[in-house]
């Protein structure tokens, strides 16, 4: 069984707050173009090197998201697979069709608005899709077959102009290598690719007065099914790519519903090392597979009501009830908050069990303090869940 694995590098943020920062003064960002290799060798791309990457390597799939400095939403995403067999016009054609209609991941939200073939025999496909957050994106995609291999690239279209311009200039240097050692599948697989699976978004890194680091951020599952005991692991580098720290967590909560988000919140206590330039952040893991079977109770069997206050010594205090509406016994209650800043970015995250046991319409009141924060917080979003 094939496994996810996601690779996420980024380049170290400013802390918010005034934080203390042990890493010394950086020489200005180097923007020259680097030639991306897949780690599978499936293909190969030029984009500016600065730029983040969120690596998919299965033994059928090939896929990897871009994304520009500053931002947690990709703004190019490719991929690659091996049919087995030679990819004739008449077959690519039924692809396209397939392809647009039933595999992509976000076909229920996604609508074609303009088909046309390129000079270098891909096809682009323009179309309107509808975000989370109810957000239209214009998304081009490119279809393009190499002997026994298709690529896909699939990118969101800025309004600024010179951003189009490097874009073009990227996909149109996205190579496919046919020596891959892809195992053989079928055109299905691709609907791994698009906004499906899980996600890294609103990722924050700050320093807290006394010296810890920390990386916190949220796990989106965009997929169709539950995931549990998701897996974080974080590796701070050096320039020439050495590690020096690591941390290791799981995203809080039981589990993360399809649609749903969970916090993390990976903490470095002995701080930033000063040669430390950048950090990889792993999402899953070669020998992590979800528990999709497993039963979590939550906002269909439970309610809760919450308050909040900042303490005296600057934490944050979540205090509220929780009630069990279902027909059955909820155990091991959990409630997770995550804190927002003004720009949306995760600047703290925390649980806390509260109820081993609670009957069907009986209520238990927690509380949650979370002391430590990377920035003033704006908003938080509680949730509440429980095990049958």
């Amino acid at each position: 069984m094939s496994r996810l694995f996601l690779l996420c590098l980024f380049l170290l943020a400013g802390c918010s707050g005034g934080a203390v920062v042990f890493a010394p003064t950086q020489p200005p960002p180097d923007l020259s173009p680097l030639r991306y290799s897949h780690p599978g060798g499936a293909f190969t791309v030029v984009l500016p090197r600065n730029w983040s990457v969120y690596e998919q390597h299965t033994t059928v799939l090939a896929s990897a998201a871009f994304a520009e400095p500053g931002t947690d939403e990709p703004m190019l995403r490719l991929g690659v697979i091996n049919l087995g067999r030679p990819v004739d016009s008449s077959f690519l054609a039924e692809l396209l069709d397939r392809y647009q209609t039933v595999i992509r991941s976000d076909a229920g939200r996604y609508t074609e608005v303009d088909r046309q073939a390129m000079g270098d025999g891909s096809w682009r496909l323009s179309g309107l899709r509808q975000t989370l957050g109810g957000f239209t994106e214009q998304v081009n995609t490119f279809i393009q077959r190499a002997g026994n291999f298709i690529g896909v690239a699939e990118v969101i279209i800025p309004n600024d102009p010179l951003r189009l311009v490097n874009l073009q200039q990227i996909v149109n240097s996205f190579t496919i290598n046919t020596d891959s050692v892809l195992q053989a599948t079928e055109p299905e697989t691709l609907a791994q690719l698009g906004a499906g699976g899980l996600e890294v978004i609103h990722l924050s890194t700050w320093t807290t007065p006394a010296g810890v680091f920390f990386i916190t951020g949220e796990v989106a599952n965009l997929g169709n099914t539950l995931v549990t005991d998701v897996p974080l692991r974080a590796v701070l580098r050096t320039p020439e790519g050495l590690p020096v720290a690591e941390a290791v967590d799981v995203a809080m909560g039981y589990g993360i519903p399809p649609g749903g988000f969970a916090p993390f919140s990976l903490r470095f206590g002995q701080g930033q090392p000063a040669l430390t330039a950048t950090f990889e952040l792993e999402l899953g893991g070669v020998d992590w597979t979800p528990e999709i079977e497993r039963t979590i109770y939550g906002a269909e069997r439970l309610t809760w009501t919450d308050a909040s206050q900042v303490e005296g010594d600057g934490s944050l205090v979540v205090t509220g009830g929780a009630t069990n509406i279902g027909a059955e016994v909820a155990r091991d209650l959990r409630a997770v908050v995550t804190v927002f800043d003004t720009t949306g970015n995760v600047i703290a995250a925390g649980f806390n069990d509260f109820a081993p046991v609670l009957n069907p319409n009986e209520s238990a009141p927690f509380r949650l303090a979370i002391p430590e924060m990377g920035g003033q917080p704006a908003n938080y979003i509680l949730t509440v869940q429980g095990l049958p």
